[in-house]
């Protein structure tokens, strides 16, 4: 009779051994499946993260002057401004991906209704208004229409709620002048290029509108060229904005102490620690239960063997090598690991659906596989393991000769 087939007969004549064993193995791959897909979902989503959510800092002067009004009840602050040849040199590493320039003044409008009942709005410039912070984190939304780009020269985006209390729309045009000290002057037409609409949940001044550069230039008398309020750079890998921004202060040409540079990687980094997180405790608990998993491994493996004892004197005395007695607890093993692999691939598929479900729920776009060179990865280390462990299991009553192992018996 050959190994292979003793190997079958005893694991169905011990059924019940047999089947603890094979519940073993069973639960040691399925866990350890689930455990390193959820890693290597966790390692790609935040490969993916780094592409595409966006990190920045923000370049803004420091005050050098306050403005106040007529009446002495109000007032506004001076920045240094921001030239266009500072914005230039900085945009020169090639880790940064783009930039916005914004600065905002209050706004009168000729035949326009505010939402807030007031007579005047807010009128917000960008380089473009798709880089505008609102916009990128979610909290407007570009209805209909398009975004303004580059200088945007005589267009503006205007709010549903606006758009709606004034019977607007894309296409239509619109008047605006300069509000300072409750005075108008410059009046400066605007068409209508987008409508766009505020989360509810977030506050957004809704009488807020947004153009270009030239536009606030030729309403206020700025000088063009200058940016009186921040730029906001966004950088290509999020994990590198620090270096990046350590980068940009060894630019000796700009008085940094006129200026302030601030990092914000607020989004990314509460999903990374999240995925950070995860990924510790994945790692955590893979090398936990492989641990803990071999030892009870070899527990159950050397009382199976241990119960064996007589057999295995038997086996010896009539000739069978030590090294065949080996092969057949081996190949027992081995058999019932390859039916524990077969069960736990489909069960280990269905729970990484799950546990996939699970996770977008609360972080977002995650994808959870079952990478083939992570399977047979997995898979051999397991073999490896279960090879190790019968031998070890083995070797007290293999290294006996047969009379010692039958004087034992008696």
């Amino acid at each position: 009779m050959d190994i292979f087939k003793r190997a079958v007969l005893f694991n169905i004549r011990k059924k019940e051994k047999s089947l603890t064993l094979f519940l073993l193995f069973a639960l040691i791959t399925l866990f350890t499946t689930v455990g390193f897909s959820v890693l290597n979902a966790a390692q790609s989503a935040a490969a993916r993260l780094r592409e595409t959510i966006g990190a920045s800092f923000t370049l803004q002067g420091k005050p050098e002057e306050f403005d106040f009004s007529t009446d002495g009840k109000h007032y506004s602050t001076q920045l240094v401004p921001i030239s266009q040849q500072m914005i230039d040199g900085i945009t020169n590493n090639k880790e940064i991906k783009g930039y916005n320039a914004r600065q905002s003044a209050p706004v009168y409008a000729d035949g326009l209704y505010f939402t807030s009942g007031t007579s005047y709005g807010t009128i917000s410039a960008n380089t473009a208004t798709e880089w505008n912070r609102n916009f990128t984190n979610g909290t407007l939304t570009l209805e209909r229409g398009k975004h303004i780009t580059g200088e945007g020269h005589g267009t503006a985006l205007i709010s549903r709620e606006l758009a709606k209390e004034n019977n607007l729309d894309v296409g239509d045009c619109i008047s605006i002048s300069y509000a300072e000290d409750n005075l108008a002057a410059n009046a400066v037409p605007l068409q209508i290029a987008g409508i766009y609409v505020s989360d509810a949940d977030m506050e957004f001044d809704n009488d807020t509108i947004f153009t270009g550069h030239d536009s606030y230039w030729e309403l206020t008398g700025d000088t063009p060229g200058t940016f009186s309020g921040g730029v906001d750079f966004f950088v290509t890998d999020p994990a590198r904005l620090d270096l990046v921004i350590e980068q940009i202060r060894k630019n000796e040409s700009v008085m940094w102490d006129n200026y302030i540079l601030q990092a914000d990687a607020t989004e990314y980094k509460a999903i990374a620690d999240q995925l950070a997180s995860m990924r510790r405790l994945t790692t955590l608990l893979i090398v936990s239960s492989v641990v803990v998993s071999a030892v009870i491994l070899f527990l159950i493996l050397s009382m199976r063997i241990k119960s064996r004892i007589h057999e295995t004197g038997i086996l010896l005395a009539v000739g069978v090598s030590k090294g065949a007695v080996i092969l057949q607890f081996i190949t027992e093993t081995m058999v019932l690991l390859f039916l524990a692999i077969l069960v736990s691939c489909p069960i280990g598929y269905a729970a990484a659906v799950q546990i996939e479900t699970f996770l977008q729920d609360r972080i977002g776009v995650i994808s959870i596989g079952v990478p083939v060179p992570t399977l047979l990865l997995q898979y051999s280390v397991e073999t490896v393991i279960v090879l190790f462990g019968v031998a070890a299991a083995a070797y007290p009553i293999i290294k006996l000769k047969p009379k010692d192992i039958l004087s034992k018996m008696s």
